[in-house]
């Protein structure tokens, strides 16, 4: 009924790029464990807490993704 799509050897991700996302998805799972951590130490101030921490550093690991894939993205000569 539905056929796996086909995947072009250029759209595919490099070793180092699945590396890459691997190490995000890491680190984005230990910053939601520690900011949640810390911020359940103060429970009247859990969100302002979480989101004062979660969404830099998170914000700080996603641009470090992008610029990371685009450094180890295969060129495909013409």
């Amino acid at each position: 009924m539905f056929e796996p799509r086909q995947i072009a050897p250029e759209d595919r991700l490099s070793r180092k790029q699945m590396m890459v996302v691997i190490a995000m998805d890491l680190l984005l799972l230990a910053e939601v464990t520690l900011c949640v951590y810390w911020g359940q130490q103060d429970p009247e101030n859990l969100s302002v807490i979480f989101l004062k921490t979660f969404v830099p550093s998170a914000v700080v690991t996603l641009v470090a993704t992008r610029l990371l894939m685009r450094r180890f993205q295969t060129r495909v000569v013409e």
